[in-house]
């Protein structure tokens, strides 16, 4: 088996308040493959971006240890500075120059090399994220997005040994998010890049990663793909963060046995003869059919995909079945 890339270890992170510490992050573990993207995905203040700028060596660890290619960087009583590191960040508000040109920006941390592999390796980059002829250009001229592979060209040119990405896609719209998450992706895969990001929205974790660990109060509450996170979630948290849905007690769908289950919208078959009933609540047309939420008689309320056609107005009772691939039981 080889090394991992990055290797994050009982990780406990906290601040120091009035004296007090406040801890933020508890026992925290990961590892990526070389090459694999990783991502933490949770609400804000749940712990995620201090982990980020913790492997950077910007926050003090408190426990545990940090490893990038099988080198220790954090370690009880040891800490290698953030500029030894070798690890590329892409910030979420992208951090560039205003007074450089992109091919300025770009070459900064570049400082290393000779005037003319620096020179070729911008080029280089440029061409990789579609922009070869913008070197002259300064961040003010171009638009978010374009501003934003810039940010990953610069991130990139070092050939970090990980690269860390905090929110990189928020300060986007929701149509060019989802198109460059697919494109930084891509490029990341032809470098060979591993990678960690941070991010709320699921929507990026799942466009991007291959792994995603679901952060709920500064834990890690499951890491799996996201298909896994979807279908088989680890518990009540993940699965009312994770998707649409709703948690809900098994009897309230007329089910064997205690405990609660999650049942997606998908999995709502409406059906005259079906053994459960509800009332409609609301209905959304979202093309080509309706987004619809149900009540329960006992009063639990579960969203609907329905298909193209009638859709019954609100007030309307409707019956239901439970789908062949139906609810999770849930722990």
């Amino acid at each position: 088996m080889s090394t991992p890339a990055l290797e994050l270890t009982a990780l406990h992170l906290g601040y120091v308040v009035r004296g007090e510490l406040r801890t933020v992050v508890r026992d925290l573990s990961l590892a990526l493959a070389p090459g694999e993207i990783g991502c933490l995905l949770g609400a804000s203040g749940c712990g995620k971006s201090t982990v980020l700028r913790a492997v950077a060596g910007f926050e003090p660890v408190r426990g545990g240890t940090i490893r990038v290619q099988g080198e220790c960087l954090v370690s009880p009583g040891k800490s290698i500075p953030p500029e030894r590191r070798r690890i590329g960040l892409m910030f979420q508000d992208y951090a560039l120059f205003p007074h450089l040109d992109v091919s300025a920006n770009v070459a900064f941390g570049l400082r290393d090399l000779a005037k003319e592999q620096r020179r070729q390796r911008v080029a280089r980059m440029l061409e990789l994220v579609g922009l070869p002829t913008s070197g002259s250009a300064y961040p003010h001229e171009l638009s978010g997005g374009q501003q934003q592979r810039i940010a990953l060209a610069r991130a990139l040119a070092p050939s970090p040994r990980l690269l860390l990405l905090d929110e990189p896609f928020s300060n986007l719209d929701a149509g060019t998010r989802e198109h460059l998450a697919g494109e930084v992706r891509a490029l990341l895969r032809e470098t060979g890049t591993t990678a960690l990001m941070v991010t709320h929205d699921q929507g990026e974790a799942f466009a991007m990663a291959d792994s995603v660990g679901v952060m709920v109060d500064g834990r890690i509450r499951q890491w799996d793909r996201a298909e896994v996170l979807y279908r088989r979630p680890a518990d009540r948290a993940v699965a009312a963060f994770v998707g649409r849905g709703s948690v809900l007690p098994a009897a309230a769908l007329k089910l064997d046995g205690d405990g609660f289950v999650l049942l997606r919208p998908e999995q709502v078959v409406v059906d005259p003869s079906g053994p459960i009933p509800a009332t409609v609540v609301m209905s959304r047309f979202v093309g080509p059919g309706h987004v619809c939420r149900l009540r329960l008689d006992g009063g639990e309320l579960v969203d609907a995909d329905l298909p193209a056609g009638p859709v019954p107005g609100p007030d309307a009772r409707i019956a239901f079945r439970l789908a062949d691939a139906g609810p999770v039981r849930l722990p």
